[in-house]
């Protein structure tokens, strides 16, 4: 027997199911039919982290999640069920927090009983064998070093070191080998168990599933695969301490950062506002405090040099606290102007403090409820977990609402939530590369120092000075209540060219599969100036960024309203993309693009921003050595890609005068691409279209520019090393296809599909190579490849190529035993590459692609599917071959290692060492 009921609030549109049952056992479940799912998503949530790590053995509850996947008692091979799922199209993921840990996967829902029988024995009968055990403590240790130079994570351990050394958040949680290893591996095995036992049991687990299953055939499959998980009463936590101690509050953190970031972060420490989800404080509240318009805090900052860029409501959060950040992004004069711009932040803070709440309220209620009702479709797993977490927080009827409920507006609330933002209750985080430090942070070694704030300047935060420039924003003029659909047209379901000229082409279909009032207008300039080489692509760089932090301050509310837009830089020049609600959209890009030719007053953020740039273009420099290395293979294979080094120099010394030049130069010659596609009739996208062919007019057409790539194919093997000062060595082996045709294509994809869970195992598992392994499919510009990818902290470079190259040579010899898997796989490519599109923008984004690639029939998923189907098994065997002998195949290595340098000769390989020649000399693929 079940208990539960059916009751949940849902809004007027939603036409999937949901069931809400608790098991005999005590496991709470969510079942949502989903008519349009093109898979089962399945999430588990265990009230398991690492607040329940042992002070002599952190890292545990991280270690547990690991050994999950390390073989159990019916499926005793390591990462059996990852292999099942891999083979079916399917994937699978976890994740431990402090007080949560969450299990996923994706798996077609042919195969959603035996995923599920599966996901049970993962979850409840893990073997704990020694040898995985001290294999994955080996695996934790190296995601530690891996991670060591990485500032978010080194900010946090300051954040613990300064928080109640009582309270578990100030524990080390990821774990490595010395906190793993202060016990003797048996009593590591006996921990596992232990906590296992006492926090995987019925009743501390949540499940949902997502599927086009009946809910009722899906309880059944659930009850099948958990009914027998014992009903054992979790023990019950003590009760937590306080964050933070009274003299952790009311304190000033300076911290050195690796990265040359300088940044201002106030903390307001919270109790937890769980319990206020229907009225929503800290979303008024965050909104307000974070909105970019030129009377807000940020353009109040900006107008004076002292800040670019603003992030509002971030921060931990457990079952009893919440902390509330303000990050800003400071300049060099920022942060000489801490104190002032505290008090400025605490006037507004004021401002919110007396002014009525109503209006924002009323919009806010209407935003959330515009999102809930017209929401593109989000990742299923995601969803999923979303939904079992809520079983923890909400009552059942809100388990699926709460996020968007506001149906209990009060003032007093947020009221009550303000006097926490006080400046005793406050901490100030100053992170700068020459922060006065007196210690050291334990782990991850960062500088940092703490002292009280000064009584002179808590005294002035409490009674701010008035800003009469800083005011709360008006009402929102980019809110519509206007969301009613089209009529369709039957010439335009299926996407239509309605303009086609040398330098213009648009293309206008309307949506009649989502049913939502929402589109996406994409428009693309090619410019051929953008094609003169390193010294443009860098100054195009600039004024994008420049136009974005203009954009920034005048179109923050349409952000808040619905409406997206995203202006970048390609190869050729550059994209404008708006997408959400469909209503005002069209006018929202014609206005873009007229600021886009209007604007010349680069004048007031220059400085700012090209240092932003600039710094983005050094920390480059200072990423992980994968990371490098995959930003030089691409560099290196498109011609009109340019690397960080080759563009910081040229950043640092670009002028005001040099950005006009370069703006005229690139809009002067041109041409046009656009897509119009969503919830529009065709008068509206014909006025568009007019509207931006008249803008054109006044400027020099030219044909859409190649996207050429280098031909690794006609080349010897390749070998490129790129110098890091990082201790790792590192190194991607990128292999390029022969063709660009849609057959190569699908043969890189299934190999891909083939070998990735299989290197994944031999690297991370077998040879221990480290803990940044993997394989990817890498294409560029359409043309395929495949890549592997190791980083490691104990061997060489040269010993990484080796085992990779011997790893492959011995899948092409012993590839016929997965021919048994062969239709498996073919069914997971089906599924990938021509499923239904899972909401509105990926659809446009596809006939977006299909466009850029000049595929006018938008056939792709059909001739993908044909293509499949007469590929074979032969066909693959003969395609591993070539790539392991090196027949027609390009192979470009591409390392570094700061111990050990390597011959080329001795890998069959010639040197590239020269970029600029290379890329003049080598043939280029079209």
């Amino acid at each position: 027997m079940t208990i539960g009921s059916t009751t949940l609030l849902t809004h007027s549109l939603d036409n999937r199911r949901y069931q809400f049952r608790q098991l005999n056992n005590g496991l709470r479940v969510l079942v949502v039919q989903d008519p349009s799912a093109e898979a089962s998503a399945v999430a588990a949530t265990v009230a398991n982290g690492h607040f329940s790590d042992p002070a002599d053995c952190l890292g545990l509850s991280h270690l547990l999640e690991h050994m999950l996947f390390q073989g159990n008692k019916k499926y005793p091979t390591v990462d059996a069920f990852d292999s099942f799922l891999s083979l079916h199209g399917g994937y699978v993921n976890a994740a431990t927090g402090s007080e949560y840990s969450h299990y996923y996967f994706s798996i077609t829902d042919k195969y959603l009983a035996p995923s599920l029988d599966h996901f049970a024995h993962l979850l409840t009968q893990p073997l704990f064998e020694i040898t995985a055990i001290e294999k994955e403590i080996q695996a934790i240790d190296a995601e530690f070093s891996l991670k060591m130079n990485d500032d978010l994570r080194r900010l946090y351990e300051v954040h613990k070191e300064t928080s109640n050394p009582e309270h578990p958040f100030s524990q080390f949680s990821v774990g490595n080998k010395t906190t793993l290893n202060q016990r003797s591996n048996k009593e590591v095995q006996r921990l596992l168990e232990v906590l296992h036992q006492k926090k995987y049991v019925s009743r501390n687990i949540t499940l949902c599933v997502i599927s086009t299953l009946d809910n009722q055939a899906c309880l059944e499959l659930i009850k099948q695969n958990f009914d027998d998980i014992t009903d054992i009463t979790p023990p019950v936590s003590a009760p937590l301490p306080l964050l933070y101690l009274p003299e952790q509050l009311g304190i000033r953190i300076n911290i050195t950062p690796l990265r040359a970031a300088k940044r201002l972060i106030v903390t307001f420490a919270l109790p937890s506002v769980i319990k206020h989800y229907r009225t929503k404080p800290l979303s008024i509240i965050s909104e307000l405090l974070a909105d970019e318009g030129s009377n807000g805090l940020l353009g109040y900052f900006k107008a004076r040099g002292l800040a670019t860029n603003i992030s509002v409501g971030g921060g931990i959060e457990g079952s009893t606290f919440k902390d509330f950040n303000v990050n800003l992004q400071l300049t060099d004069l920022g942060l000489t102007e801490i104190d002032a711009m505290l008090e400025s932040l605490f006037h507004y803070i004021h401002l919110i403090k007396n002014h009525s709440k109503k209006r924002f309220f009323s919009e806010k209620k209407a935003l959330l409820l515009q999102e809930w009702k017209f929401a593109d479709s989000v990742k299923a797993t995601d969803e999923a977990i979303g939904l079992a977490s809520a079983i923890f927080s909400y009552p059942e009827e809100h388990i699926v609402a709460s996020e968007y409920l506001l149906d209990k507006p009060d003032d007093s609330v947020i009221d009550e939530l303000l006097r926490y933002f006080s400046p005793i209750n406050m901490r100030v985080k100053v992170v700068s590369p020459n922060a006065k430090t007196d210690r050291v942070s334990h782990w991850y070694k960062t500088p940092y120092a703490f002292s009280p704030i000064t009584p002179t300047l808590i005294e002035k935060l409490l009674r701010p000075k008035g800003e009469l420039s800083l005011i709360l924003p008006d009402k929102n003029p980019f809110l519509s209540l206007d969301h009613s659909l089209v009529n369709h047209e039957a010439s335009f379901t299926t996407l239509q060219q309605t303009i086609k000229s040398k330098d213009f082409n648009l293309w206008f279909g309307q949506d009649d599969q989502f049913g939502l009032p929402r589109g996406d207008c994409y428009v693309s300039f090619d410019c051929a100036e953008a094609m003169q080489g390193v010294e443009i692509a860098t100054i195009k760089k600039l004024w994008i960024a420049l136009l974005n932090s203009h954009f920034q301050q005048l179109y923050y509310q349409a952000n808040v309203a619905g409406l997206n837009y995203h202006l970048y830089s390609h190869q050729c020049g550059f994209s404008l993309h708006t997408s959400g609600f469909s209503t005002k959209q069209l006018r929202f890009n014609q206005d873009l693009i007229e600021k886009i030719h209007s604007f010349d007053d680069f004048t007031k953020h220059f400085e700012q921003v090209k240092q932003q740039q600039w710094q983005s273009l050094h920390n480059n420099l200072l990423n992980k050595p994968i990371n490098r290395l995959f930003n030089r293979l691409s560099a290196l294979m498109q011609q009109n890609t340019h690397t960080p080094l080759s563009m910081v120099n040229i950043m640092q010394k670009t002028t005001i005068e040099q950005v006009h030049e370069a703006k005229h130069a690139l809009l002067g010659k041109r041409h046009i691409e656009s897509l119009v596609y969503g919830n529009w009739r065709a008068n509206e996208a014909n006025h568009f279209a007019k509207e931006l062919q008249q803008k054109n007019a006044d400027y020099i057409g030219h044909e859409k520019l190649s996207r050429s790539v280098s031909n690794l194919c006609e080349q010897d093997v390749l070998l490129h090393p790129l110098p890091c000062d990082h201790p790792d060595a590192a190194v991607v082996i990128y292999y390029q296809a022969p063709h660009a045709n849609l057959r190569d294509t699908l043969l890189t994809i299934l190999l891909e599909q083939l070998v990735s869970p299989i290197f994944f195992n031999f690297a991370r598992q077998q040879a221990q190579l480290g803990y940044l392994v993997g394989s990817g499919y890498v294409p560029f510009n359409q043309h395929p490849g495949i890549a592997f990818y190791v980083q490691s902290p104990q061997y060489s470079a040269q010993y990484l190529i080796i085992t990779i190259r011997n790893f492959l040579q011995k899948l092409a010899i012993n590839l016929q035993p997965y021919q048994k898997n062969w239709q498996d796989m073919k069914r997971g490519v089906i599924k990938q590459l021509c499923g239904k599109d899972a909401n509105l923008g990926m659809k446009s984004q596809r006939l977006w692609s299909a466009i850029g690639n000049q595929d006018y029939s938008f056939m792709q998923k059909q001739n993908t599917f044909d293509e499949l189907s007469n590929l074979e098994f032969p066909d693959l065997m003969t395609f591993v071959n070539g790539l392991a002998l090196g027949k027609n195949i390009g192979e470009l290595i591409l390392y570094s290692d700061q111990k050990h340098h390597i011959v080329p000769g001795d890998l069959g390989s010639i040197l590239l060492d020269d970029i600029a020649a290379f890329k003049k000399h080598t043939p280029l693929v079209k």
